[in-house]
Order: structure tokens, then C-alpha cells, then sequence
């Protein structure tokens, strides 16, 4: 094993035991203002965006363990327990709540939430706008359907000739922060792409067992290109779609499923960024501002990852008008 592999698992064995432990001293908090999050993934999926949200906290003054206690609870990508997740953290009587924003307010129209990866939230019916909010809901936008039209230029100007083009999707609707509205997305990316001449077969997963299915489904009916829409669920067995389907043929996914694990492209928010930038709410709302007045921001960064290795082991050719806007490279 490598330094740089070894201090890789360290570091994140570190984080996860510190969670464990901030978790465990939360009756010991009883004084100070608690802070539940609600988590779609494991605790070591998690470790990226939990490390980012620290660090912003820390930004705004507010370490978990000295003036603020972080309360974690775990869905291990399964859709059907967060919302018992949900309810233990309610059941301690939190101070904010922090997750993924549908499922938390269809929980609780009184306590503030903050959400860093919220869709369209308008549109959704979370809130009332943009620029004021209403309710109990506040956070970031990640545009995530936005996005969209954006996988299927990439996926054009990677292969000009593209003319059937897989996607890899949680379709349920009580999926953690989807609602019905996904399908229409759907039903319009599909219709964007016949306009171009581009064939879109779905390929949608609500369980493992569903994810299964639908990966032996992919080997066998799709050759030219794959994107991959992330979900808890995908988020969760990320490695077992990689194994899949990276090294068969091109995969293109938003950042939290990026290249940097093994995709060919990526393109979307900064997640981590976000997640940062999330801490702003909760300082605010611990002092004394309602989520209700808090505006949703958008995300400031965007980027394009390109794996170099993956390309190579495909034989792809990145073109240069990808090459030129690719924020970073994975040689």
C-alpha cells in the first residue's frame, strides 16, 4: 500500500471516529444549541461533505464539541430510513436540521432547515422563492436538473456521432430530495435529445437489488455512452457502478459521482463548496434569523473533471473544447 493511499484511509478513519464520537457526547450538550444531520449515505460516503461542513462552521466561529453539538444519524443510502432518521433527531430536540430538504420539512414545518443540494426548490414547492423563502426552509440551490442539457453537450462533443445514449437513475418518487417533478426532467432531456437525433434509454434503480438488475442491463444494451444521475442510493454503491461500467464504455456524472472516482467527465456545482458555504445559514439562524428570510443561494462553482486515465483505457479522444474548460485533470 502507497503513503499516499495509507494517509487517505487514516484520514478518513479519523473523520468517521470523530463523528462517532461527537454523536455519542450529544446528552452532554444538553446547553448548548444541537444540530441534526440527517445523512442519506454512511458515515464514510459522507466524510467529504461532513469535513466541509466543519470547516465552514469553523469559519463562523462554531466548533462541534465547544459551542455547538453535531448530531449525526446515518441512512446508509437506503430511501426508507430517512425518515426514521429524521424522526430520532426531532426526538432530541434539535435546534436546526441539515439534510436533504423535501423529506426534512415533509417531517417538521417548525424547526429550521438548512439544505445544501436542494433542485429547484420553487418549482418543488419547498419554497415560496428565491429571495424569500417562507417557512422553515433555507440553503443552497445545486441546480441539479439544470445541469441536464449540460451532460448531453459534453456527451455530443465527446462522441459527435452519439445516437443512443444510456442513463443511470433513481426514479422513485419518494427517493431522499425527489419528488414526481423528476419524471417530467426526464420526460424533457429525452425530448432535448431526439431533437439532436439522440436516442435516451433509462435505466432506472430504487434498490441494490434494483441497481443490479439495471448495471447487467447496461452491459449488455448500451455501447456508446453512459450518464449517471446521482442518488443516495448511487452515492452509496458508488464503487459497485464504477466496477460495472466505467471500463466499458464513457460515463459522465455530476460531482459527487466525478471523475476523480473513476468517471470519464463530471460536470456540476462544487459540491464540497457548498457544503461549505451552508454553514452561513446555520450561523445565522443561531443568531437569531429566521430561515424564513434567508435567501437560497445558487452555486458559484461549476466544474468539468476529465479522468485522462479512463480515456485512455477506452480509447477516447477528450476533444480540445473540453480539454480547455476542464477545471481538473485525473491523469
Amino acid at each position: 500500500m502507497s503513503a499516499e493511499l495509507r494517509r487517505f484511509f487514516v484520514t478518513t478513519l479519523a473523520a468517521v471516529l470523530s463523528i462517532g464520537i461527537q454523536t455519542t457526547v450529544a446528552d452532554e450538550g444538553r446547553n448548548l444549541p444541537r444540530i441534526g444531520l440527517a445523512v442519506p449515505v454512511s458515515a464514510v460516503a459522507d466524510v467529504p461533505y461532513n469535513t466541509a461542513l466543519r470547516q465552514g462552521l469553523r469559519e463562523h466561529g462554531y466548533v462541534d464539541g465547544e459551542n455547538i453539538i453535531l448530531i449525526a444519524r446515518y441512512a446508509n443510502g437506503d430511501p426508507m430510513k430517512y425518515p426514521e432518521i429524521i424522526q430520532e433527531l426531532i426526538a432530541l430536540d434539535v435546534d436546526i436540521l441539515f439534510g436533504e430538504a423535501a423529506a426534512l420539512k415533509a417531517a417538521t414545518t417548525t424547526i429550521p432547515i438548512v439544505s445544501a443540494t436542494m433542485d429547484d426548490p420553487v418549482k418543488t414547492g419547498l419554497v415560496s422563492s428565491l429571495a424569500r423563502p417562507g417557512g422553515n426552509v433555507t440553503g443552497l440551490s445545486a441546480q441539479a436538473f439544470d445541469i441536464w442539457p449540460k451532460h448531453l453537450e459534453l456527451a455530443r462533443e465527446l462522441l459527435p456521432n452519439l445516437k443512443h445514449l444510456c442513463v443511470l437513475l433513481h426514479m422513485d418518487q419518494y427517493a431522499i430530495g425527489a419528488g414526481p417533478e423528476e419524471s417530467t426532467y426526464e420526460e424533457d432531456f429525452e425530448s432535448l435529445a431526439r431533437s439532436v437525433g439522440v436516442k435516451v434509454s433509462a435505466f432506472p434503480a430504487s434498490s441494490f437489488e434494483d441497481l443490479e438488475a439495471a448495471l447487467t442491463n447496461i452491459r449488455k444494451r448500451c455501447s456508446e455512452a453512459l450518464i449517471v444521475r446521482t442518488s443516495p442510493l448511487m452515492l452509496q454503491y458508488r464503487d459497485t457502478v464504477l466496477d460495472a461500467v466505467t471500463h466499458q464504455l464513457p460515463v459522465i456524472s455530476d460531482g459527487k459521482f466525478s471523475a476523480e472516482a473513476g468517471t470519464l467527465l463530471s460536470y456540476s456545482a462544487d459540491y464540497r463548496d457548498m457544503f461549505r458555504r451552508s454553514a452561513e445559514y446555520m450561523a445565522k439562524i443561531l443568531n437569531g434569523a429566521k430561515p424564513g428570510d434567508l435567501p437560497i443561494q445558487q452555486p458559484r462553482k461549476f466544474k468539468v473533471t476529465v479522468n485522462l486515465k479512463i480515456a485512455s483505457e477506452l480509447g477516447v479522444a477528450i476533444p480540445e473544447s473540453i480539454m480547455v474548460r476542464a477545471d481538473d485533470i485525473v491523469q
